[in-house]
């Protein structure tokens, strides 16, 4: 029984390490089926990062991002007004990202876990990766299950947001503190033969961590009595280190290992353009990055489609229109987590007043480096006097096939940084600016537009649904209908976890704004 026990605890230790060479030679059961290593499980955890699967693209970085004025789906896949752009959506798209991250998510880490007793930097890496989920599902829908949730029974109690954030921030830190003593060590093996990111370079996952942390801080800041605690979650996160320049930025630069990036498919279904509102903003600054990110118009322009199109619209309405460039080209890779955020973070960080014990005291500073650093991904020149233009505003959306669909922009703060401008417009200009550069990372501009009013996104024309109005959009997902089906009980208490104890997409989340 000693040499049986041995065997065992061998075989958690080289799962743990990853030291799996020559092993299928002992210890092999012909009856049992193979044991999946840890790395590879995580491998199918990294699939929540760019979402590149087709309709996991289609679900999770188009459908809800007209919401962010980055992207849009001129479709209604016909449903008539049952859309994301009338915040009204169809319950199977509603709940897709939930089934599709709560899926990977648990079904992977619980075998992670056993395998090697939530030890090891595999099992760690994991946690970022399920608190970088999870932490996208709180920013969607609030109330979540996290702290509860158990091998065997994903079917548990909802946290409410304040719990479930602070415990994400408990796993991230545990991960952190693990990352930190690997960083020096260099690139894991084990990591690497799975990591379409970094190769295993611990330095870089480290500084991923620590910016995913310093995002989570900046998001919960505002909600009542966090200031301090964000503030020591953000200063803690950039003392330890977070992303400085784009060979720190993440890119799935294999798609998931499935060669093609989810835009080119959706995009090949018809049903995914360039927003009108991010493609006026930038018409109006003549931002050099557009021919970086959309394709142009026979006539050599830049048009995108207005979500929530009064006339219920078709893919070929708008076929001439301008589309997501990524999408022209199937090996593209997808962007995961921009260099440039943790700049424009740090700039509006320094406008609260955090991180003068660092040093840092000049948002003008970070606001700039973030430009720089966008139009350094891009490959793109110009940033000097893009930096340095005090004239040029955003522009407005006039609509050449359909006008009923024209904005006049709300917006009117120019590229300079002024020392002069009230904060409020200081905070306008880091929060646009941030916005432009994080094309295709939906879910930053919604949020920050949540919990700020900036950017100024434009709404759609008409709301289809009686809890959001179209000054405010929609303020979350309601929960998925699986959830009332599999988890009646818990779904049904989490209700009352609610801002307004009522389950509907014009409710506000705890960190958001209330009025």
């Amino acid at each position: 029984m000693k040499i049986i026990k041995y065997i065992g605890m061998g075989t958690a230790l080289f799962l743990a390490t990853g030291c799996t060479s020559g092993f299928e030679e002992y210890n092999t059961n012909p009856y049992r089926p193979p044991v999946v290593p840890a790395n590879t499980l995580l491998s199918t955890m990294f699939q929540v990062y760019a979402s590149p699967q087709q309709n996991s693209c289609q679900m999770n970085n188009t459908m809800w991002a007209c919401f962010s004025g980055q992207v849009t789906t001129p479709t209604t896949w016909n449903s008539g007004d049952q859309a994301f752009a009338y915040y009204n959506t169809i319950e199977r798209f509603n709940q897709a990202t939930w089934n599709d991250f709560y899926g990977k998510i648990y079904t992977n880490l619980f075998q992670i876990e056993k395998l090697t007793e939530k030890k090891g930097l595999i099992y760690h890496i994991a946690q970022v990766t399920r608190v970088f989920a999870m932490s996208r599902i709180a920013s969607l829908q609030g109330p979540l299950p996290y702290t509860q949730v158990q091998a065997g029974n994903t079917s548990a109690p909802y946290d409410d947001e304040k719990t479930a954030w602070h415990a994400m921030f408990d796993d991230l830190n545990a991960a952190i503190k693990v990352l930190e003593e690997a960083a020096p060590l260099g690139v894991n093996v084990d990591l690497a033969s799975v990591d379409q990111f970094y190769k295993g370079d611990c330095k870089r996952w480290l500084k991923f961590a620590n910016t995913l942390k310093l995002r989570m801080a900046i998001r919960i800041s505002g909600a009542a009595g966090e200031a301090d605690y964000a503030q020591q979650q953000a200063e803690a996160a950039v003392r330890s280190g977070v992303m400085d320049n784009v060979n720190d930025s993440s890119w799935d630069w294999t798609n998931s290992n499935m060669g093609v990036n989810g835009y080119n498919v959706v995009d090949s279904w018809g049903e995914v353009k360039a927003n009108a509102c991010l493609v006026s903003y930038m018409n109006g600054y003549n931002d050099p990055r557009r021919e970086k990110y959309f394709t142009q118009r026979k006539d050599g322009s830049y048009m995108g489609v207005r979500s929530g199109s009064q006339n219920i619209p078709t893919p070929s309405t708008y076929a001439d229109y301008s589309r997501l460039l990524i999408a022209t080209n199937k090996a593209a890779p997808q962007p995961v987590m921009y260099a440039a955020e943790a700049a424009f973070l740090c700039a509006e960080g320094i406008l609260k007043g955090w991180f003068r014990d660092l040093g840092m005291t000049d948002a003008k500073e970070y606001y700039e480096k973030g430009i720089r650093l966008s139009f350094e991904e891009y490959k793109v020149n110009g940033a000097d006097d893009y930096i340095n233009n005090d004239k040029l505003k955003p522009g407005n959306h006039d609509d050449d096939v359909n006008k009923n669909d024209n904005y006049t922009n709300k917006s009117q703060v120019t590229i300079k940084w002024n020392n002069s401008d009230t904060p409020e417009v200081k905070l306008e200009k880091v929060l646009t600016q941030k916005w432009i550069a994080l094309f295709l990372d939906p879910m930053n501009g919604w949020a920050d537009y949540r919990r700020t009013g900036y950017p100024q996104i434009f709404p759609a024309t008409r709301s289809a649904n009686n809890t959001c109005t179209i000054e405010r959009g929609q303020r979350r997902l309601h929960f998925a209908e699986s959830e009332y089906r599999t988890n009646k009980e818990n779904t049904e208490a989490a209700v009352s976890l609610i801002h307004g104890g009522q389950d509907t997409n014009g409710a506000d989340l705890w960190w958001a704004l209330k009025n």
